[in-house]
């Protein structure tokens, strides 16, 4: 279920958004915090530890490895094996770009945030990795409505290419683990993101749930989960996916809410 990782190709018939515009929806998405949060501030360039995103999905052939790095740490610390730990620091790292473009996508902008020219990250050791967009680099298409059929395929076509396809290509690099498993966790991130988005701006989820209903319908995200009523969350909507996580193999772990395996 392989997605071809190439440059990104603008549609020609979208409307160039105002980089004045993309930044305001950034810094909306950034005010939402966790992995909403992301940096547009031109002092950040004077940092040399970022670089770019996609670049710490390459493995390297000498030197630091920080998604390396946090692959061992993560396994060391919930004492479960790489696999295990392969799959859900996939989820973690899934959720950032999925979370800041769906939040873009609600105000109506879809910004180029490419991992290899404007989307930087830099070492962490532990939380959601740390994320600043190269200012001088910004640009942005404006999109449909939420309920419009090209908004949801737009944002499924560049998470799935730009962003999930090179994570799930360098997390499988460092460990064996498989791809329906790591693109069930990106699939689940992304509906996270809608609960967790209607939660902190309610204005927003009615726009962020019709929009990643539509994006469910886009391979690769297709058949790996569905929404359901969940009477028990505010929004009254729960996920399930098809896949599991492998959270339950951690000592003291279960299942997930939207795990497979409760049913």
């Amino acid at each position: 279920m392989g997605v071809e990782s190439t440059g990104r190709q603008r549609n020609p018939a979208a409307p160039i958004a105002p980089v004045v515009r993309v930044r305001a929806v950034l810094a909306e998405a950034d005010a939402v915090g966790g992995f909403f949060a992301i940096s547009t501030r031109d002092e950040e360039a004077a940092d040399p530890s970022w670089r770019p995103l996609a670049s710490l999905y390459d493995v390297p052939a000498a030197g630091p490895d920080p998604v390396g790095d946090r692959l061992a740490a993560v396994a060391e610390g919930l004492d479960a094996g790489r696999r295990v730990a392969a799959s859900l620091l996939t989820q973690s790292l899934a959720s950032r770009p999925v979370s800041i473009l769906l939040c873009a996508a609600t105000a109506g902008v879809l910004p180029d945030l490419s991992p290899r020219t404007v989307l930087h990250a830099r070492p962490w050791a532990g939380g959601p990795v740390p994320l600043w967009a190269d200012p001088e680099r910004l640009t942005g298409t404006e999109l449909g409505t939420p309920d419009d059929p090209p908004t949801a395929a737009a944002l499924a076509e560049v998470l799935a290419r730009d962003h999930l396809a090179p994570l799930v290509a360098g997390i499988r690099a460092r460990a064996s683990v498989s791809e329906q498993v790591l693109w069930g966790n990106a699939t689940s991130a992304l509906a996270g993101a809608v609960r967790v988005l209607g939660g902190e701006r309610p204005d927003r989820h009615d726009a962020a749930f019709a929009i990643v209903r539509g994006v469910l319908e886009h391979e690769p995200f297709a058949g790996l989960g569905r929404f359901v009523a969940d009477p028990g969350h505010p929004s009254g909507i729960g996920f399930a996916r098809t896949t599991c996580c492998l959270y339950y193999r951690v000592p003291g772990g279960g299942k997930c809410a939207d795990c497979v395996l409760r049913a």
